[in-house]
């Protein structure tokens, strides 16, 4: 299976297509019109990238669902959206993710706590708090994943997606934060407030609002330096907020990049990597020309380097090693679907 270093470094030194991973560069930043209407590119733009998106899967029903915020957030930033399907055949997969340029991991429910090594006593509070659990999206998850990682793919994930991220490569979740991770009577806690301070400095955070979701909620501040607060030119962001888990250790080589104001980490990053990121909020709703429109018309900037960049599409034996790897520091094991359709 390989050791960390083999993981996690052999993608971050030298991809397996040779290049090594990419670097932000000064159109990080570029405003979403800009990406919709042909974004600058240090590629020359070869048409809309094809990003694929993992959908929230429905076992009991046997169907797939997907909110259109994702596909508008992906068209409005130049892209062509794709759902990926959830199939026991990885020969589907096989042709499929060559053909892509990025990857987007969706929300959804609950990860299995046994993913993390956490264990939740069956009848117990926290075990009462989960939702059902999607193994055979959880193995889709890995193999994009894992794809991603060894052929340095853009790949963003959104509230579900980021905690997928940050579980895979080796990091853990709070099982359920109002119990693990309690709310502060004030996001500035024991600081009397300032009436000059904006309304929302001055509410609770509650991680799963009960307003709408198009209405944002807490602050998030960001690192100014990191690859996320380059491309959002800001410090701090209003965000909505949809969650009832969190990050509870950040994974090995990833670096936490946004926190809420009461100490959540909001969002994580792998600066080894072109682009992988993992955003807490659900961007979706403010994409376009709202202010997260910045943050897709990113991922879609990468996705037309990275196509510029990949040359011949990886073989079927590289692809099949790839899938081969996985984390030492989690139970993931290697993907296979039928055990679970």
């Amino acid at each position: 299976m390989g050791t960390e270093a083999n993981i996690l470094g052999t993608a971050s030194e030298t991809a397996p297509n040779g290049k090594r991973p990419g670097r932000a560069d000064a159109s990080e930043g570029a405003p979403a019109g800009n990406a919709a209407g042909g974004a600058t590119s240090t590629a020359a733009d070869s048409g809309r990238p094809l990003v694929g998106i993992v959908p929230t899967h429905l076992p009991g029903e046997a169907s797939l669902r997907l909110p259109d915020r994702y596909n508008h957030a992906v068209i409005a930033a130049g892209g062509t959206p794709l759902v990926l399907p959830i199939v026991d055949e990885h020969s589907v997969y096989e042709a499929l993710f060559p053909l892509l340029d990025a990857f987007i991991l969706t929300g959804g429910q609950d990860i299995d706590p046994a993913r993390y090594n956490e264990t939740v006593q069956p009848g117990g509070t926290l075990e009462q708090t989960l939702s059902e659990f999607t193994p055979a999206r959880e193995e889709l998850e890995a193999c994009v994943l894992r794809y991603a990682h060894a052929f340095d793919v853009p790949l963003l994930g959104i509230c579900r997606g980021m905690q997928v991220v940050n579980v895979f490569f080796g990091g853990s979740l709070f099982v359920d934060l109002e119990q693990q991770h309690p709310l502060p009577t004030c996001a500035l806690d024991g600081v009397a407030p300032d009436e000059t301070l904006d309304l929302l400095e001055r509410q609770p955070i509650e991680h799963w609002q009960k307003k709408a979701y198009e209405v944002a909620t807490h602050f998030v501040d960001v690192a100014p330096t990191s690859k996320l607060g380059r491309i959002l030119q800001a410090v701090r962001m209003p965000v909505n907020s949809m969650h009832h888990q969190g990050v509870r250790t950040v994974a090995p080589r990833f670096e936490p990049v946004a926190y809420a104001t009461d100490g959540l980490v909001e969002a994580i990053e792998s600066p080894r990597h072109r682009f992988m990121m993992g955003v807490q909020w659900h961007p979706e709703f403010f994409a376009g020309d709202k202010s997260m429109g910045r943050l897709f018309a990113a991922l879609i900037n990468e996705a037309r380097n990275y196509r510029a960049e990949r040359g011949t599409p990886p073989s079927r034996a590289a692809i099949e090693g790839a899938n081969a790897w996985k984390s030492p520091k989690n139970p993931w094991p290697d993907a296979v679907f039928g055990e679970y359709i």
